[in-house]
């Protein structure tokens, strides 16, 4: 019996610990400005750190044809936006963590802001 009781001990042990190294991590980057919204995911799976996230035209002025952007240390972009002021970042990797201070630098019409993206 305690031989039978142990085994279990030992098989819910290692359940837990190999279904905690499977879960992963969202780090969720957000900040605003006058005239932008940017949200960037990071999601932490122990590889390459994929990302995901958004820009978003909130500005008064007609809206940019052309930008450019960049987050996270990235070399900048040139990009445009779809018809709601959106652009979808495409897939990447990152570094960023929970401890981790992002910012996002847009430039478009021979204006600029760098805007700072706490962890949400």
């Amino acid at each position: 019996m305690k031989l039978v009781s142990s085994k279990i001990g030992i098989l819910i042990l290692f359940s837990v610990t190999l279904l905690s190294a499977c879960i992963q991590k969202d780090y969720v980057f957000f900040g605003e400005s006058e005239n932008w919204r940017v949200q960037y995911t990071v999601t932490d799976d122990s590889g390459c750190n994929a990302t995901k996230g958004y820009i978003k035209y909130l500005g008064n002025d007609s809206m940019p044809e052309q930008l450019e952007f960049s987050v996270d240390n990235t070399e900048g972009a040139s990009i445009s936006l779809d018809e709601n002021g959106m652009f979808f970042l495409p897939y990447g990797c990152s570094n960023a963590t929970e401890g981790s201070e992002l910012e996002a630098s847009i430039k478009w019409n021979s204006q600029s802001e760098t805007i700072q993206l706490p962890l949400k």
